[in-house]
């Protein structure tokens, strides 16, 4: 048995796109947190029929894509610029467990590098990583290049004919 069709709720659609343009949730949690709101809600699948149907709202939810990866990357830079504090722990076979209070850089590094990575998902021109294609040949040789050019005589009378 077929599920019901659910016809497409621009209102959802447009709540749905901003909530995504506005945090650093993907769908799936949007929709989860509608739920946990008891808010209506559709399932991804729904979701992905109505980009597929509706161009107005895949416009719309490509636009709150790019917005959320604005978000990501100034998200990335204040994480960059905010020590963050806490107990770092380490095991070392000569000194043993040592414990302190500082900031945890390394942590902070992960954190960056996570923003800035789902911002280069999301945004690919702006943020992602600059791909550079190179074609070569047979063994990263140059591309080997031949022009052949081919004489043809032609019969004599066929250049008297007007």
């Amino acid at each position: 048995m077929a599920r019901p069709e659910i016809t497409f709720d621009a209102e959802m659609a447009e709540e749905i796109c901003e909530r995504i343009a506005t945090s650093d949730l993907g769908l799936e949690q949007v929709l989860a947190e509608r739920i946990a709101e008891n808010k209506p809600s559709v399932s991804s699948t729904t979701i992905y029929k109505w980009l597929r149907l509706h161009p107005e709202f895949a416009e719309q939810s490509a636009r709150a894509r790019k917005m959320q990866a604005e978000l990501l990357h100034d998200r990335a830079q204040q994480v960059a610029q905010t020590p963050l504090i806490g107990k770092v722990v380490r095991d070392d076979r000569k000194n043993g467990r040592t414990e302190t209070i500082s900031d945890n850089v390394e942590r902070s590094k992960l954190i960056v590098q996570t923003l800035l990575k789902r911002a280069g998902q999301l945004d690919a021109k702006k943020y992602g990583d600059k791909i550079q294609a190179e074609v070569s040949g047979a063994d990263g040789g140059p591309i080997q290049a031949a022009i052949a050019v081919t004489f043809v005589r032609t019969n004599g009378n066929a250049s008297n004919q007007s």
